[in-house]
């Protein structure tokens, strides 16, 4: 696969700043999901404008394993001389749901926290959840994008199991969008539009409508008709293939148009991810669960990073440093001539902890007996003789009755009445023979919760 060098209008270069232009270094991957096949593209980003990798197109991709269909996207990226490269996704249409909104007056911090309260009278999903994401688009207006969650989480785990990592789930609007600021200023007005199966999506921008995108199931007149009322553009606004739009879009073309392996939406897609630095868009992906491909892109202000720090540690770090060395080492000295003696105290005060354990231990086993024989008198006491006991398991914390009555619920009562039981309550259900009840009652030692046995 040869790359093709796609040069930026001479009008845009003088419009950019240079040092914007120096931050313009990276490589972007971009797929378009349709409704059968992905469209795939790869693009290099250089200041004097991109360099187009080639296009790849994978067909019938929902019936087919994702893993096969992964390796034909692998190998397209090895062709491009690009080994393993984060991509940038643009959901399908139909999935999706664009709106612009109006926050005047809003303050930056606040933009994100105004969206959401009213992002559910945005979407028609009810009580649905939903993944949304925004991004400005000039003055007070905002591009929102929505998507049902279980669809992105779907998308997201498909391309996990390709073994393709994701950057970004987007949208076509808002790839544009960061596509064609990268090299130029943002344009005063657009029309622009693609026809796929008698079906025709249209973007554009203009003073009246920052943003606008639509599909409209009519021919391409009629779609650009519509388009230009919503813009407010005048009647006769030319309007452009997007392929034609798009920043080094004519080295796209040939003879018979666009090339058929090079999708203008895919082609977007790479270009809005191929400057990181310096492109922002809307990404339906959480921050954390984004992969990253970012190389050397950030070399450049790595090494001027890199040259700064250097800068930074020789004036504010190497002079205290040596003041610290002496004082540092003496330090230690001294913390090497005191360390047995706190060893030896951390000895001392471990042997005495366990010491004071073993002796609280054979105190409670020598109180045990004569505070059972307790619990035996009081019980022989408030018992009604009527009862008859089976057995009586004698706790630390507790004591469980087992036998038989009459009426063994008021027995609760009583036993809560003795000075040596609380908080009584029956350890299984009640059960009936033919005259009795039977029983099984746990009741709480007075003063001895949360003991255990030595």
């Amino acid at each position: 696969m040869t790359a093709t060098e796609a040069t930026a209008p001479a009008a845009a270069q003088a419009e950019t700043p240079v040092w914007r232009r120096m931050l313009i270094v990276g490589t972007g991957f971009g797929i378009a999901i349709g409704a059968k096949d992905l469209e795939a593209a790869a693009v290099r980003a250089r200041p004097s404008g991109p360099v187009i990798l080639g296009g790849a197109r994978v067909e019938d991709f929902r019936a087919r394993p994702a893993a096969e269909w992964g390796a034909e996207l692998t190998r397209f990226l090895e062709r491009a001389g690009e080994k393993r490269l984060a991509a940038t996704v643009l959901l399908p249409r139909e999935e999706t749901i664009v709106r612009l909104v109006h926050l005047p007056g809003v303050a930056n911090s606040d933009i994100a926290g105004a969206i959401e309260l009213q992002i559910d009278s945005l979407h028609p999903y009810g009580d649905e959840e939903i993944a949304w994401a925004f991004m400005p688009a000039g003055g007070a207006h905002y591009v929102i994008g929505l998507v049902r969650k279980a669809i992105l989480d779907s998308y997201e785990t498909l391309f996990s199991e390709a073994g393709i990592p994701v950057a970004a789930f987007s949208f076509s609007s808002a790839a544009i969008h960061a596509a064609l600021r990268i090299w130029s200023a943002a344009p005063a007005s657009l029309l622009a539009f693609t026809t796929l199966n008698s079906r025709t999506e249209v973007y554009g921008e203009s003073e009246a409508r920052p943003l606008y995108s639509a599909e409209f199931p009519t021919s391409a007149e009629r779609a650009l008709a519509l388009s230009r009322g919503e813009l407010r553009l005048p009647h006769d606004c030319p309007a452009r293939p997007l392929a034609e739009v798009l920043p080094g879009a004519a080295a796209l073309r040939n003879q018979s148009g666009i090339a058929e392996n090079v999708s203008p939406f895919a082609y977007a897609a790479a270009l809005a991810g191929s400057a990181p630095m310096l492109t922002r868009f809307a990404n339906l992906l959480p921050k954390e669960r984004r992969a990253s491909s970012a190389r050397r892109q950030y070399l450049l202000p790595g090494v001027l990073g890199l040259l700064l720090a250097l800068g930074a540690i020789g004036v504010f770090v190497v002079m205290p440093a040596l003041e610290q060395r002496s004082y540092l080492s003496s330090l230690n000295a001294e913390i090497r001539r005191l360390e047995p003696r706190a060893q030896l105290a951390q000895s001392l005060e471990k042997r005495a902890t366990a010491n004071r354990a073993k002796i609280e231990a054979l105190d409670e086993i020598r109180r045990r007996p004569q505070a059972d024989l307790e619990v035996l008198n009081e019980l022989t006491r408030i018992l009604p003789s009527q009862v008859w006991v089976n057995s009586i398991e004698i706790h630390p914390d507790s004591v469980i009755l087992a036998g038989e009555a009459d009426q063994a619920a008021p027995l609760l009562k009583l036993l809560d009445s003795s000075p040596l039981f609380q908080n009584s309550e029956f350890a299984l259900s009640v059960t009936h023979n033919a005259q009795n009840e039977q029983f099984r009652i746990k009741t709480v030692r007075r003063g001895r919760a949360g003991r255990s046995t030595p």
